[in-house]
């Protein structure tokens, strides 16, 4: 048996929707419109769709492969513009022809005519989202969280609402009700999400508050009105995926700067000697540190050697490692050096992201006082750096590290959320 399946094209009245992917592509409560219909098709008999595409046909066929996971073999034609049903069956006489403009489940709730229908298909859908995700459980009734999320036990979820996968909701953040959060999203500390519906990979940063709206990116729609806002400011609202385009060294400026520090701060070794004079420690203690790679979920079993300097605080016992930029191991900033046997303990996809960003002498996490802590927060610090290669926000870091220890009565900086 063989079917068409007719994917949608952009829709004004959805604009938003439309921003990342296809509308066949956009999730519901974990898998996209299209991944719906395909299984429904396979649950029919159906062995060969075709699938009809207008609106960037490469973002699908790479979504669906030749059908595989279906069990069904599938053809992507790529449209000059979304044909009618009618259109479809003059050219395709012998086959079933459907449009995925609502979930299979669904006839009565079209998704793109507007945003309230498309949040009142969510809602509808929810109840019987369960049955077709697998790992997904209610821990509470009508609370329903997919696999290895991370839930703070500060965290309030309230009825009705669902996690999906690799969500993390951290120290006293609200969620419910009426609220979706799809795959990989977090929520950040004292955030609130109440009747809206979070993107996958969308980070809501601390205190944000998110109410009738949805979140994808670093885009805000209020779903009542329609009104669209994008976050320029990527610790309220942005994208998880980031670009994990860096540069794995610092340039030769920087390099240069770091030989140069090196040489200004060369005191600190006969300080350090004269702490360490008693100590069974080697002065130059040799540690190993995983390389960081640009497939964040997978570390590439390659290492590297560094070194700290003992009898120093926790900043300073990081001098050699300006010789570490300056061979071009390290960065100025970046994430913190992890060994190996910390990275497998990196649970989520959001947390691998630590290794995306290259290792840095300096970390966002030091300005929040977590030196060499790889805890909760660290994670969290470390992942959100890695999801944008923003010189700017560099910059940013090194600032507030050198004000603080200007400012600071402590010899050794933490410092503190302005």
């Amino acid at each position: 048996m063989k079917a068409i399946l007719i994917c949608p094209d952009r829709r004004a009245a959805v604009a938003f929707l439309a921003r990342q992917s296809p509308l066949a592509l956009v999730p519901m409560l974990g898998l996209s419109v299209l991944a719906h219909w395909l299984s429904e098709l396979a649950s029919r008999g159906i062995k060969e769709v075709t699938l009809l595409a207008a609106d960037r046909p490469e973002q699908i066929r790479a979504a669906v492969g030749r059908g595989e996971r279906w069990g069904l073999t599938v053809d992507v034609h790529a449209e000059a513009r979304e044909p009618s049903a009618a259109e479809a069956g003059s050219r395709f006489p012998d086959d079933s022809v459907f449009l995925a403009d609502h979930l299979p489940a669904l006839p009565d709730a079209p998704l793109f005519e507007s945003y309230a229908g498309f949040f009142a298909a969510l809602q509808r859908w929810r109840p019987l989202a369960p049955q077709h995700r697998v790992g997904a459980r209610q821990i509470a009734p009508g609370v329903w969280v997919g696999l290895r999320c991370k839930l703070d036990p500060t965290a309030e979820l309230i009825a009705p609402c669902w996690l999906g996968e690799n969500v993390w909701v951290r120290a006293r953040a609200k969620v419910g009700p009426d609220a979706i959060i799809e795959d990989s999203a977090l929520v950040d500390a004292d955030a609130a999400v109440v009747r809206s519906w979070v993107g996958p990979w969308t980070y809501i940063g601390n205190l944000t508050q998110i109410d009738d709206s949805f979140a994808w990116g670093d885009g805000l729609l209020k779903h009542p009105s329609g009104a669209f806002t994008e976050i320029v400011d990527p610790f309220l609202l942005s994208d998880l995926r980031g670009d994990h385009n860096y540069a794995r060294r610092s340039p030769w400026y920087g390099r240069l700067a770091a030989l140069l520090a090196l040489l200004v701060t060369s005191p600190l070794v006969a300080i350090a000697a004269a702490r360490n004079f008693r100590s069974p420690r080697p002065l130059f203690q040799r540690k190993r540190a995983v390389l960081p790679t640009v497939v964040p979920t997978h570390t590439n079993g390659r290492e590297m050697d560094y070194r700290e300097l003992s009898g120093l605080g926790r900043i300073g016992r990081r001098w050699p490692q300006l010789w570490s930029i300056v061979r071009g191991d390290f960065t100025w900033v970046g994430n913190r050096p992890m060994t190996a046997a910390q990275a497998r303990l990196l649970e989520t996809e959001f947390e691998q992201l630590w290794l995306a960003a290259p290792v840095g002498l300096f970390s966002l996490a030091d300005t929040f006082g977590c030196h060499e802590a790889v805890d909760a927060e660290a994670r969290a610090h470390a992942g959100f750096y890695a999801v944008d290669p923003d010189p700017r926000k560099d910059w940013r870091i090194l600032n507030r590290l050198l004000c603080n220890a200007l400012t600071s009565p402590n010899p050794e900086p933490h410092l503190t959320t302005h």
